[in-house]
C-alpha cells in the first residue's frame, strides 16, 4: 500500500502544481511585476506566521523519527543548522524572505503588516488545523505536497525568470530564499513522503489523507489566483456596500 499512496500523494500534488499556474507563467517573459512576487512573498510570511508553530503538534503526538525530522526542518528555518548538502550555510529563512520583499518594494514592516485576503487566510488556517485535528499520516502527506511543490516551482521558474528577466544574480542575497528552498524542500518533502507511507497504516488512513491532500493543494492554488486577480486582472475584492479594502 505504501507506494500506492505515495503515489497518490504526488498525484495530488502534480494536479494542483503551482507552477501551472497563469500568475507565475508570467515570470517566464518578465511580464509579472516584480512587486507583485513580492506580494506572494509577503503572503508567504503570513502563511508561515502561523504554520511554523503549528510544528509543536507534531512534536507533541509524533514518535521519534517524526520529532527528529521536525527539530532539523525548524532548526534549518531558524538559521541554527544549515540544509544537509554541501555548500550550504545556516540562514535565518525568514529574514531571507524579508530580503526578498524589500528588493520588490516592501519594507520589513509592510511585510509584517501585509492584508492577505481570504483564500491565504483559509490556507493558513487549514494548516494548523491539519497539524491539531488529523492523523500523523494525513499531516505528513499534507505537507508532502506543500513543501514538495517548492523545487519545481522555484527550479523551473522562480529561480531562472528572477535571473534571466528580472537582472538577480543568482548568489544574490534578495534571492536566497528561493535558491535555498529549491534544494531544502526537496529534503524535506521526500522525508515527509517516507514518514507518510511508514504511517498510513489502512485504506482509510489513505482515503482521508487524500482528501486533506486535496484541500490543502486547492486552498495553495486559490491563495494564488488571488494574487493574479489582484495584480494581474486588476480586480478589487467584491464587499458589502459601504466598505472599501
Amino acid at each position: 500500500m505504501s507506494q500506492d499512496i505515495a503515489d497518490r500523494i504526488a498525484g495530488v500534488r502534480d494536479k494542483w502544481h503551482t507552477k501551472k499556474h497563469p500568475f507565475f507563467e508570467l515570470m517566464l517573459d518578465g511580464s509579472l511585476d516584480l512587486r507583485a512576487v513580492g506580494a506572494y512573498m509577503a503572503s508567504h510570511y503570513k502563511f508561515v506566521e502561523m504554520a511554523l508553530p503549528s510544528f509543536g503538534f507534531l512534536l507533541w503526538k509524533g514518535p521519534q523519527d517524526v520529532k527528529h525530522a521536525v527539530i532539523e526542518n525548524l532548526a534549518e528555518e531558524e538559521g541554527l543548522i544549515a540544509i544537509p548538502r554541501p555548500g550550504h550555510e545556516a540562514h535565518d529563512h525568514t529574514r531571507m524572505i524579508l530580503d526578498f520583499c524589500n528588493a520588490a518594494g516592501f519594507s520589513d514592516d509592510e511585510v509584517k503588516e501585509f492584508d492577505i485576503g481570504p483564500a491565504w487566510h483559509a490556507r493558513r488556517l487549514q494548516y494548523v488545523h491539519t497539524l491539531r485535528e488529523e492523523s500523523l499520516g494525513a499531516i505528513l502527506a499534507m505537507q508532502a505536497t506543500q513543501e514538495g511543490q517548492q523545487p519545481g516551482l522555484n527550479n523551473e521558474i522562480i529561480i531562472p525568470s528572477l535571473v534571466d528577466r528580472y537582472g538577480f544574480a543568482r548568489d544574490s542575497k534578495d534571492i536566497a530564499f528561493f535558491v535555498e528552498h529549491a534544494e531544502a524542500d526537496v529534503e524535506h518533502s521526500d522525508r515527509q513522503m517516507a514518514l507518510c507511507e511508514k504511517y498510513i497504516d489502512s485504506p482509510s488512513a489513505a482515503e482521508r489523507a487524500i482528501e486533506v491532500c486535496e484541500d490543502a493543494c486547492m486552498l495553495r492554488w486559490e491563495g494564488i489566483t488571488e494574487l493574479y486577480r489582484t495584480y494581474v486582472l486588476q480586480e478589487d475584492r467584491l464587499l458589502p456596500p459601504g466598505m472599501t479594502g
